[in-house]
């Protein structure tokens, strides 16, 4: 056979037996495995077919060239592969460690703080941009999600030390916060100066005795006083004050008072509101907040996914009730809903009631009846092949 083949047919190595095989990178015709490593050691021949290579447009509308095409996209998706797992392995020997006792560290402080997070699946845009860390003084640094009235969306950094209106991230919130500080240090001051008014009340009495143990008690009460000037025992009690740092006015039935700036009224840019996610509501469950609260206190007792979701509503606009319902409303149509249930429950024929759990008994059973049928299958057929 060999003898009458032509020399073109046969193996380019051996030129002895008929070609069988082409090789993918040079086209070479071998006639079995040996020869074609031969032939790859003596072209230096990787056998790898060339994706640059140009294919004629005849050939591209056929088995080998939609084969080829297959091969090398498959062949890129699996170069991606073994690269993302070389990066992982390789970061991992270093990372792992090192994230693993931050998750624990973290996992502890939201024990502590006492916020349940549920954990967004690996890989999701929400479990990626998610950045919250344990802070110093044991606070934790949260990623907090804000969203307004508008649905824009802002990620903040914010330690859970701070108060709700100081963490907050708008605009125009900046004389809110200036003006609850000046009305805190008013409250501050005002409590200050009654606490001094109480104390020169109880050393008035004490000044006047003094006074009155130098002198005739009768002939001071029969002396006229002097017009613009105060007795003694006035300065006694003046030297007293100013002492305690209370300005005292000069009329003999004067009260001390401070001049304490009055506060004025804060105006309430943002109402907001934590999210609580996994309701079974189809609206969005809204918490409100108190702005002046920590952003600790704020998410103390509650739940949130992967970290805060907080909305921001402006003053005096309220939610939407057809996007949103308020958390007392929610848990008030949750309990409506659970006697509801309940009451059906009761009102049910017993008859459908075990009807119902038989239809779950064979559904549970008739998944036990599958299982066997095929190990019985597979037993038959070990038992036809032995």
């Amino acid at each position: 056979m060999a003898d009458d083949a032509l020399l073109s047919d046969l193996c380019s190595i051996c030129n002895t037996n008929k070609s069988k095989y082409r090789c993918p990178g040079c086209a070479a015709r071998t006639c079995s495995l040996p020869c074609y490593k031969r032939h790859q050691q003596w072209a230096q021949c990787t056998g790898k077919r060339d994706p640059t290579k140009y294919v004629k447009k005849s050939q591209l509308a056929t088995p080998a060239g939609i084969d080829h095409d297959f091969n090398y996209l498959t062949s890129v998706e699996r170069e991606l592969e073994r690269a993302d797992r070389h990066v992982e392995g390789r970061d991992s020997g270093n990372a792992s460690a090192l994230q693993k006792k931050g998750r624990n560290i973290t996992d502890r402080h939201f024990a502590d703080a006492g916020v349940t997070v549920i954990r967004a699946p690996k890989g999701l845009s929400r479990q990626k941009v998610n950045k919250t860390h344990p802070g110093k003084k044991g606070h934790i640094v949260w990623t907090v999600e804000w969203i307004r009235e508008d649905m824009t969306r802002t990620l903040t950094q914010s330690s859970s030390g701070l108060p709700l209106l100081q963490a907050q991230p708008f605009k125009g919130s900046e004389e809110q916060i200036n003006s609850r500080k000046r009305r805190r240090a008013a409250e501050a001051a005002e409590k200050q100066r009654l606490a001094l008014e109480a104390d020169q009340d109880a050393s008035i009495p004490i000044l006047a005795s003094n006074q009155a143990s130098r002198g005739d008690a009768e002939d001071e009460e029969r002396k006229p006083a002097t017009p613009g000037r105060s007795n003694p025992g006035q300065d006694d009690v003046e030297a007293s004050a100013i002492q305690h740092g209370i300005k005292v006015d000069a009329s003999d039935h004067a009260s001390p008072h401070v001049n304490v700036a009055e506060s004025e009224p804060v105006p309430q840019l943002y109402s907001f509101y934590l999210l609580r996610p996994r309701t079974s509501s189809s609206r969005q469950v809204l918490i409100p907040l108190d702005l002046d609260a920590t952003l600790a206190d704020c998410l103390r007792g509650h739940t949130v996914l992967e970290f805060p979701t907080i909305y921001a509503f402006s003053v005096p606009s309220q939610p939407p009730p057809e996007d949103f319902i308020l958390e007392r409303e929610y848990l008030v149509e949750e309990g409506e809903q659970q006697k509801e249930f309940e009451d059906l429950i009761k009102d049910m024929n017993p008859r459908t009631l075990r009807a119902l759990k038989a239809s779950d008994d064979d559904n549970n059973a008739s998944e036990e009846i599958d299982s066997k049928a095929i190990l019985d299958v597979l037993k038959q057929d070990l038992g036809a092949g032995v």
